[in-house]
Formats: structure tokens, C-alpha cells, sequence
């Protein structure tokens, strides 16, 4: 009887001492824990990088939209065509170029920085891809929000014209890109949605000149 009970009393001790956790199990569960942790947190770095990027191009195609419809409107309507440069001083109104004979490739388009032309109110105005920072203006007042957008780099804002003939109406490109402005202490989703830099492009034909 006495065996029994010391048998019985040895049975409940151990079903009533805790098992601690080995090492092996230990290093389960934080490996567990930490892929977890890094599903959950790329799934909310891709939630938050679609809405800032949502948001980024909602900004820079406001922006883009609004700075080629007043450009190609006032072009539209203007009297009389003043002539491109590159340098803001010396213009020129004839647009044509020579075309070599094939197989030659045609030359690709001279980028111009600056665009005159008068209105039928005599009004002069003087489109330009200059400024600091570097911004489309109609008589320096720019078309863009500089606080919100901006152009990345010198050469990806310009003009071109084009002429058939010297008595054909020029055709104007305008050609630019914008990507918005990353504030200071942003995080990483919103400098990668504003990374990228949107193209924006249309042509004039200026029909009225000379009218």
C-alpha cells in the first residue's frame, strides 16, 4: 500500500511541475513572430505607398493640365507669332529646317526656352522654361504650383516649332515633366511615389496669325 501511494505522489508532482520551453522552441516562435510582424508591415508600406502615390499623380496631372491649357489656349488665340530662343534675347520666327535625303534620319527638333507671341489686344506675353526653381511661366508668373510640383531637370522643359514652309503657320510643342515636391521629413512611401516624374506634351497649330 505504501508503494502505491509513493507511486501516485510521484505522478502528481510531475503532471503538476511545468515544462520549460527548450531553446529550439524558443527560436520557433520569434522567427514566427518576426515573419509576422514583417508580413503586417510590408502589407501597410504597400497600403500607404498606393495612397501617396494616388495622391501624387491627382497633384501633378492638376498642375500639368492646367499649365498646357492656358499655353495651348493663348496660343490659339494669338495674333501673331514672335519667334523661339534659347536664350531669352534673340528670336526667330522661321521654323523650318532641312531635311537631309533618305536614309539620312531627319534632325530632331531644336528645344527652345523661350516662346513669344502678341495677342489681338496687343498684349505681348513671353512663355518660358526658366526660373529658380525651374518652372513654366506665361511673363514670369509661373503656370505651376512650385510649393507642390516641380520640374525635375534643365532640359525637360521646352519648345519646338516646326514650319513645312516659311508661309506654312508654325506648329509649337510644348514638352515638359513634373513630379511633385517631397516635403522635408518625409517618409520613405511618399519619397518613392514622388520619385517618378510624369511626361506632359501637346502641339499648336497657330492657325490665327497673321489674321
Amino acid at each position: 500500500m505504501r508503494k502505491i501511494n509513493y507511486k501516485l505522489s510521484t505522478l502528481n508532482s510531475q503532471l503538476s511541475t511545468p515544462k520549460g520551453f527548450t531553446l529550439i522552441e524558443l527560436l520557433v516562435v520569434i522567427a514566427v513572430l518576426v515573419f509576422v510582424g514583417i508580413f503586417i508591415g510590408s502589407i501597410l508600406f504597400s497600403s500607404l505607398r498606393g495612397t501617396n502615390k494616388t495622391n501624387t499623380l491627382t497633384v501633378v496631372r492638376q498642375n500639368g493640365s492646367f499649365a498646357i491649357s492656358q499655353t495651348t489656349k493663348m496660343l490659339r488665340n494669338a495674333r501673331s507669332f514672335e519667334g523661339v530662343s534659347i536664350d531669352g534675347e534673340n528670336y526667330v520666327t522661321d521654323c523650318t529646317q532641312v531635311i537631309p535625303p533618305s536614309p539620312t534620319p531627319p534632325p530632331d527638333p531644336i528645344k527652345y526656352t523661350y516662346l513669344k507671341i502678341t495677342s489681338f489686344d496687343d498684349g505681348q506675353t513671353i512663355f518660358s522654361c526658366s526660373g529658380s526653381p525651374l518652372t513654366l511661366s506665361s511673363n514670369s508668373a509661373s503656370l505651376l504650383d512650385t510649393t507642390a510640383v516641380s520640374i525635375p531637370v534643365s532640359n525637360s522643359c521646352y519648345f519646338t516649332c516646326s514650319q513645312s514652309t516659311i508661309s506654312d503657320f508654325p506648329t509649337i510643342g510644348i514638352n515638359f515633366f513634373l513630379r511633385e515636391v517631397v516635403p522635408t521629413g518625409a517618409l520613405l512611401p511618399e519619397k518613392t511615389a514622388s520619385a517618378a516624374a510624369i511626361p506632359f506634351q501637346t502641339s499648336v497649330l497657330m492657325r490665327n496669325i497673321g489674321r
